[in-house]
């Protein structure tokens, strides 16, 4: 495959207007130059005008094909941004899922923080407030396995895995709490 089929069409076509072009500028200064004070300099100078006026349908020509390239290079951007569009969408449904999951964790560690101070409040005297904790713990269990199975059945693995874990201290706190008693 030689360079010239491999450049883009739009390149291709830029380069043989631009082609035209040098050729009619250069055309337009050699005309211009002769003297027009002989016949054989008359007879030139008609000949050579005759070609630059045949230019004007070339480069009409040449303008027209880069103007299909660029048609053409604007429907391949198009159907380039067309499924970004989607992707957009898809990453704010993915960005709202994410964010309700981390309000459940905020929600969980709430729970946690309620737990906590019911065991610093109790000052050493866990019976008193082991009800309300035990029940605080298993909500927070509860929780955390809804919110690792909802996070893993929308693929948000570090999420699920952290309500697991999460889940897991609840479970490790819970029986620490049942052998104290």
């Amino acid at each position: 495959m030689s360079k010239s089929e491999q450049e883009p069409e739009l390149v291709r076509a830029a380069a043989a207007l631009d082609r035209e072009l040098v050729s009619l500028e250069a055309l337009s200064r050699s005309v211009r130059k002769i003297r027009l004070n002989s016949e054989k300099n008359i007879g030139k100078a008609a000949k050579e005008l005759q070609e630059v006026l045949a230019l004007p349908e070339r480069l009409g020509e040449g303008l027209q094909t880069l103007a299909a390239a660029m048609a053409q290079m604007q429907v391949r951007q198009q159907a380039a941004l067309e499924p970004l569009s989607a992707f957009a969408n898809e990453i704010q449904a993915r960005m709202r899922r994410l964010s309700e999951h981390m309000q459940a964790f905020a929600a969980l560690g709430n729970v946690a923080n309620e737990v906590n101070a019911l065991i610093q409040a109790s000052n050493g005297d866990h019976s008193s407030v082991l009800t309300r904790v035990d029940a605080k713990l298993t909500e927070l269990a509860s929780g955390a396995r809804a919110l690792f199975e909802a996070a893993g059945t929308d693929d948000f693995p570090e999420v699920a895995r952290e309500a697991d874990a999460l889940k897991q201290r609840m479970q490790a706190l819970r029986k620490r709490l049942e052998l104290k008693n």
